[in-house]
């Protein structure tokens, strides 16, 4: 391997000197940084010997990827803590000790090989933007998302998935399920959101930074908005990490959907022959198109390749970014406070695993368009299902979206 290559990926660019112990990029010191720093565990997406680990790579195996920072001998002593990353000031580019009167003299005899100096560069940083976005508010943001979603995604594997809670309560996953546990979707005993969502997700937005500080009417809507982003979101993410190669949607109950061949809508020529009565034919024709609407943000989301953060927080803006146009005057100033809260948590997420942060952060923003837009549409979608009884559906989702109409959600350039 060429010097001029990152030892992990073979990244070409931003080799400027070595990372805790080995010549790497800054997106692969940064992955294990974080790794280490916040003692995280990851599983293998196919076998170990399998993955490649490349920087051409859509999507980079992390078990496989932690494993080959310590094959070329990256040392997790050498990653500092919180406190000890404090010590350190930015001037142009990287990082240097704030000088002390030692420090000083040192330079002033031009002795400028140091073990301090060593030591800096040992502790080189992922990206221009990383020193503002470590900043204890926004990694206190990223913490309470990832809690929140991880505490949800313990429940559904729980209730789902079918999982004995001895292994739920190990933790450290980043979706519920997996190909053991995923069942065939059957649209006949399908019921929507059950009793069950709604609490869980109610527990989610009461966690929510500024949930607390809304009016009762803001935070019913904020609520209802939440069930919305959930069911949109949660199915994009567990069918980016079921693989979208399998062609299969991810429903959040842990159903799944065979998209190739494509499925029927109802609506085909003599469609009514395959189904044993009008009311599963009605029934039919209400869920499938919503489901196949729902798989046209998935590629594109998959194409994104979030990682377990960005999602976090990208569901996150997404629930603040929409629920402002509907909330009061009061309720719009702590949706604002928020959102801005949420964009630097996102930023600070984009950097983590990527060297170029500029263009990731400005396409996980893009996304939204095409997340607000089907938003919309499930709404749609919602009130009409329970409008018109197709679906013998839970009480509580009754109530839920007989709030909305077609025109409750705006676009992501409304203003």
């Amino acid at each position: 391997m060429s010097t001029n290559q990152c030892e992990v990926c073979e990244s070409p660019s931003n080799i400027s000197c070595n990372h805790f112990g080995a010549r790497t990029c800054k997106a692969c010191a940064a992955f294990f940084r974080r790794t280490v720093s916040m003692k995280l565990e990851y599983t293998c997406i196919e076998q170990p010997d399998a993955c490649r680990v490349h920087h051409d790579s859509r999507l980079i195996c992390r078990f496989c990827r932690l494993q080959k920072c310590y094959e070329i001998g990256m040392k997790t002593l050498l990653v500092k803590s919180k406190n000890e990353r404090k010590q350190y000031i930015r001037i142009s580019k990287g990082l240097v000790r704030k000088r002390s009167p030692t420090i000083e003299k040192r330079q002033q005899t031009d002795i400028r090989t140091t073990p301090e100096s060593e030591e800096i560069e040992n502790e080189a940083t992922p990206g221009p933007s990383s020193v503002s976005s470590e900043s204890a508010e926004v990694q206190e943001t990223l913490t309470k998302f990832l809690n929140l979603e991880t505490s949800m995604c313990d429940r559904r594997r729980l209730l789902y998935a079918e999982t004995p809670v001895s292994i739920v309560l190990e933790g450290g996953r980043e979706w519920p399920y997996d190909n053991a546990t995923l069942r065939m979707f059957d649209y006949k005993v399908s019921q929507g959101m059950t009793k069950n969502d709604f609490v869980m997700i109610l527990d989610y937005a009461r966690g929510m930074p500024g949930f607390d500080e809304l009016t009762y009417a803001d935070s019913v809507f904020c609520y209802r908005l939440v069930c919305a982003v959930d069911f949109v979101m949660n199915s994009a993410y567990y069918t980016f990490k079921r693989g979208i190669q399998h062609d299969e949607l991810i429903l959040n109950d842990g159903t799944f959907i065979p998209m190739t061949p494509t499925p029927l809508t109802g609506y085909e020529e003599n469609a009514n022959l395959l189904f044993q009565s009008q009311d599963d034919l009605m029934k039919f024709r209400a869920l499938m198109p919503l489901i196949l609407h729902q798989w046209k943000i998935c590629a594109p989301f998959a194409q994104l390749a979030p990682s377990y953060e960005e999602f976090c927080i990208i569901k996150a803006i997404c629930i603040w970014h929409v629920s402002y146009y509907r909330l009061s005057e009061q309720g719009r100033q702590v949706a604002l406070i928020q959102r801005d809260r949420l964009i630097r948590a996102l930023n600070y997420a984009c950097s983590l695993d990527n060297d170029d942060i500029g263009e990731r952060f400005g396409n996980m923003i893009m996304s939204l368009n095409y997340i607000v837009e089907q938003i919309r549409h499930v709404v749609s979608s919602f009130v009409m299902i329970s409008f018109f009884g197709i679906l013998n559906v839970d009480q509580s989702m009754i109530a839920i979206t007989s709030f909305w109409n077609k025109s409750a959600i705006p676009t992501a350039h409304s203003s």
